[in-house]
């Protein structure tokens, strides 16, 4: 079978799978005691460990089912929840994901994990943490501890188990605990452990097996297995008849008594199921803090409860080229619909011009359809950041909380595939520069949790993406003395500069205002990379702070960057196309009313002074120039708070317009974003509104 005719689709549902268990870990650090969101991770777990293993990825498969291991201690309460668990859980959800954007590049997903593996194979034989005392279970334990130790690792029997082994001790026979290791290089392990189990069962019975029979016969194990039997040989003979299978490389065989046996026993009280699985437990949970002390996640609204039945789910993957494809056809469908209402406007047959009006609304239907089939929640971004926030309060040792509102807000899968990283440099700051320590906020009165809001919601034809904190805010002398040190400004500028402007010099290129240089954000790069990237998607972004009380960060962004409403303007015998969501409104303006400062053109605009700029000296038009008339059609336009008009010779009208890119030739075109093709057949350019405000 040719198993990369699955490949993109495993990799989809791996990566689906893991965010699962990365959000469903951290539900479980706020809330340790709850099995449900146990059952929930352990299900993801084994379905990727299964998915792995068939497509033939073995690393993948073999470090999932160790983390399975703990987990299944955890979900049979065998096992609590601790600080040094979570953690490692965390570096082998990291080291999955890194295995998987391996096999996303075309590698074998392979990565070395062993220290990872050997930790979580420390917490199943419960001797991660240096512990002197031993436990009822130590019997067992201290004859098998040469292969493992596998009783103390959370080897169990249930009541039934233990009183059929209990019934066989009073009938005269004697039950064993077997530990069996196969060699490292054999080829056949299921077919050993059958050798095994068949041998066992000529002399005796067998009441209990880790893995279970099923994983033995698949080969999911590694090397090692266990085995409860009841035998009526000696443990000298079971010992030589099982050496004598081939390809097996240790055996450990030990009776058991019945003080070993009720310790074994799992209770349905947690403190007798605790005391052979993990010593000093109860000692652990007093003094090892949970990691959930330092961050907390929320969301608004809240999700369904893990407990409540999953709706049927009614959606299918889309291969997203198949979607682009779609988009490309309906704009040429676009395109042809202009031409024909331009067609029957001059043409004027009632017939011809009903026909085309019914076209028109169908339409555009279609086209609210297709575009919301590229809309995509900004959750599939979000859920990447309480993580990143759980981490980050531990690196830096300080208590956050992130706070999520909106994330069902939709945008522009191209947008969405942007946005990242730029928030992640966002949500960095915040918490770096902006939280204080724990000490730091108690003396200013603030409670000893930081709080970071991460927010969505629609406005218009934009969406608009927030993040505040309540830390120390913007430093504005220390801005003040990077920014003329590093020659962002000069000192008689930064005399005349208000708060606002001063606030926005931390966006300057290799502006930072760190200390020292650290792994979460100062490495003297800054947020120009934000404001860059923003700017390239055709958003925005904006910071407001108050020094004690906090910052927020304000990212706009456009719904959509695939059709979108213009102004198509005239300029000498060319075609331009403004979009409309930044146009504040449109005028005529008179040469007298034009005024000249400092040898910059401006113009009053309902009671303020704003920028005058030349569209025709910008694009360099070959035959307008506006200076010959006495009255100038403008367009004010608007970029964040800044706005300034722009001289146009003629309006042509509000048109929907289909963005396409200029080509690898012609990249960077000074205040140009793309072009698009009219009614007509004529191609026009479109301006990019926010290259003409400085």
């Amino acid at each position: 079978m040719d198993m990369n005719a699955y490949l993109s689709m495993f990799i989809d549902e791996s990566n689906d799978h893991l965010q699962s268990l990365n959000e469903n870990l951290l539900q479980l650090e706020g809330n340790p005691e709850d099995l449900s969101i146990v059952q929930s991770i352990f299900r993801s777990a084994h379905t990727l460990k299964g998915m792995s293993a068939t497509m033939g990825f073995e690393d993948l498969a073999a470090l999932t089912h160790e983390m399975e291991n703990v987990l299944d201690l955890v979900r049979n309460s065998k096992l609590k929840m601790d600080s040094f668990i979570f953690d490692t859980l965390f570096k082998g959800l990291d080291a999955l994901e890194a295995m998987v954007q391996d096999i996303v590049g075309g590698g074998t997903g392979k990565a070395d994990v062993t220290s990872i593996v050997a930790s979580l194979q420390g917490i199943l034989k419960g001797d991660y943490k240096s512990q002197a005392a031993a436990s009822t279970a130590a019997a067992p334990s201290a004859s098998a501890n040469a292969e493992g130790g596998e009783t103390s690792g959370g080897v169990l029997l249930d009541q039934f188990q233990s009183s059929i082994l209990l019934q066989s001790m009073e009938a005269g026979h004697q039950p064993y605990y077997v530990q069996v290791s196969v060699d490292e290089n054999c080829v056949l392990k299921a077919a050993r452990s059958y050798m095994v189990f068949n041998l066992l069962e000529s002399n005796g019975e067998i009441v209990k097996s880790e893995p279970s029979v099923q994983d033995l016969e698949q080969e999911k194990f590694d090397r090692t297995f266990t085995v409860f039997t009841i035998s009526t040989l000696t443990a000298e003979q079971l010992y030589e008849q099982i050496m004598n299978i081939s390809e097996i490389s240790s055996v450990t065989v030990t009776p058991l008594d019945a003080e070993t046996l009720a310790s074994l026993t799992s209770a349905p009280a947690a403190a007798a199921v605790e005391a052979p699985v993990k010593p000093a437990a109860a000692a652990e949970s007093a003094t090892a803090p949970l990691a959930n002390d330092s961050v907390k996640i929320s969301s608004k609204p809240s999700a369904a409860p893990q407990s409540a039945p999953a709706a049927m789910n009614k959606t299918i993957r889309v291969d997203i080229d198949r979607l682009d494809t779609l988009m490309n056809l309906f704009s040429e469908l676009l395109i042809d619909r202009v031409r024909l209402e331009q067609l029957a406007s001059e043409i004027k047959r009632t017939e011809l011009t009903e026909t085309v009006e019914h076209m028109s609304r169908v339409s555009s239907d279609l086209q609210n359809i297709v575009l919301k089939l590229r809309m995509v929640p900004v959750d599939s971004v979000f859920n990447r950041f309480p993580r990143l926030v759980r981490d980050m309060a531990k690196s830096l040792n300080k208590k956050m909380e992130l706070i999520i509102t909106g994330a069902d807000t939709e945008l522009d899968r191209t947008v969405i595939d942007e946005i990242g990283d730029p928030l992640v440099h966002l949500i960095r700051n915040s918490g770096d520069h902006g939280i204080e320590s724990v000490e730091e906020r108690i003396a200013s009165g603030k409670s000893e949790t930081g709080t970071i809001h991460l927010r969505a919601f629609h406005s218009g034809n934009h969406v608009f993406i927030e993040v505040e904190e309540d830390g120390r805010g913007i430093n504005k002398q220390k801005v003040l003395q990077i920014a003329i040190k590093n020659g962002v400004v000069t000192e008689e500028q930064a005399r005349n500069l208000t708060e606002e402007e001063i606030q926005m010099l931390i966006f300057a290129p290799g502006f930072s205002t760190a200390d020292k240089i650290s792994d979460i954000s100062g490495r003297g790069v800054g947020l120009d990379v934000v404001k860059t990237k923003i700017t390239s998607l055709g958003g925005n972004v904006t910071v407001t702070s108050a020094e004690g009380k906090g910052t927020k960060f304000s990212v706009q962004l456009p719904l959509t960057l695939s059709i979108i409403s213009a102004m198509l303007i005239k300029l000498g015998s060319e075609k331009y196309a403004i979009p409309l969501s930044s146009i504040v409104e449109t005028g005529i303006i008179k040469r007298s009313g034009i005024l000249n400062v400092h040898g910059n053109q401006m113009v009053e605009f309902r009671g303020s002074i704003i920028p005058l700029v030349s569209l025709s000296s910008v694009l360099e038009s070959p035959d307008y120039d506006e200076s010959q008339e006495q009255e100038t059609e403008i367009v004010v336009i608007r970029k964040g708070d800044k706005m300034a008009a722009v001289m146009v010779e003629e309006f042509i009208g509000q048109s929907e317009i289909v963005l396409k890119t200029l080509g690898k030739y012609l990249t960077n075109v000074y205040a140009i974003s793309g072009a698009t093709i009219l009614g007509d057949g004529y191609v026009a350019l479109i301006i990019d509104p926010n290259a003409l405000i400085k």
